[in-house]
């Protein structure tokens, strides 16, 4: 009945000329052919939505390495020999345009005892760091040389678990993050070859967040 009354008014009063509607004025054709070769391409690794959830950057890690994409929850990717990897990315260029000298590897948004679990089971973590578009560094990082973050994020969590009514949601921690200083230190850089120029002022605030509090 409402959406009946609507039409009759808008018949009687004819099309809303409150605004212009929007006119095409640019030319779009060699971006959105840039876009379909590059979802051509990420399709074919198992990448359905490559402007989503970080896909170009998984796409372009996925294939440097030679790794196949798993489903969306669970292990991010596995090799040939059916080893598993976690997948993190961190960008150097903050959402504002800024560029960031002290940057961390966020893990979830809520995390779990699950997913502590996996983040131990898999064979390498892979840490990337991108400065926009374009890969700065890469690392790969043991599951045991992160067992120091990981063994703190137990405690905090059996000691919500003691504190936790029946029936409740299960406990976890809002994101806990490691600093990439941690990760170059302990870890191997994989890409590129040779020494990674940074500008002075990225390289003091790295050294300075090497041992922050544990997130």
């Amino acid at each position: 009945m409402a959406n009946s009354r609507a039409n009759e008014l808008r018949a009687m009063t004819g099309p809303d000329v409150s605004h212009l509607p929007l006119q095409p004025i640019g030319d779009i054709s060699t971006v959105v052919e840039l876009g379909a070769w590059l979802q051509d391409e990420a399709t074919q690794h198992n990448i359905h939505n490559v402007f989503d959830d970080g896909g170009y950057k998984e796409l372009l890690i996925l294939k440097l390495f030679g790794l196949s994409k798993l489903g969306r929850t669970g292990d991010d990717a596995a090799d040939g020999q059916g080893r598993k990897y976690e997948i993190k990315t961190v960008a150097r260029i903050s959402a504002q345009g800024k560029r960031k000298n002290s940057l961390s590897v966020t893990t979830e948004h809520t995390l779990t005892a699950d997913n502590l679990a996996r983040y131990r089971n898999v064979h390498l973590w892979i840490v990337a760091v991108f400065d926009q578009a374009r890969p700065e560094a890469i690392y790969e990082i043991t599951p045991a040389a992160l067992e120091r973050y990981f063994a703190e994020w137990d405690g905090k969590l059996a000691r919500q678990e003691l504190l936790r009514v029946d029936g409740s949601a299960p406990v976890h921690i809002n994101n806990p993050k490691i600093p990439l200083s941690f990760i170059e230190k302990y870890g191997t850089r994989v890409w590129p070859e040779g020494q990674v120029r940074l500008p002075l002022a990225v390289e003091e605030g790295l050294g300075e967040t090497d041992m922050l509090p544990l997130g």
